[in-house]
């Protein structure tokens, strides 16, 4: 897992995120990256990417109640797509 996070709140998330992922035993051979990017204001954008692919994003704010609920669904994002990735290679047939 690699954190490019640049705040505070993006620090906050990318632990909850990353103690939620372990907590569930995820495991996994892809990177996991965190990627928080400055936005209008004083708003960031937090995304979830795998392969440089983007599995979820969402603008933070500064709630604890919403960062947690982010890491929640990401978390649950994260699996669905790493899942959805294993299932794939299952079905791929070689010759």
């Amino acid at each position: 897992m690699v954190d490019e996070t640049k705040t505070k709140i993006g620090k906050e998330f990318y632990d909850l995120y990353y103690y939620k992922y372990n907590e569930y035993n995820i495991n996994s051979a892809k990177i996991v990256t965190i990627i928080e990017e400055l936005s209008f204001g004083r708003n960031t954008k937090i995304m979830i990417s795998i392969d440089n692919n983007v599995v979820y994003e969402f603008l933070a704010r500064p709630d604890q109640e919403y960062i947690e609920s982010m890491v929640q669904s990401s978390v649950y994002q994260t699996y669905q797509y790493l899942r959805q990735l294993e299932n794939q290679l299952k079905s791929f047939t070689q010759y």
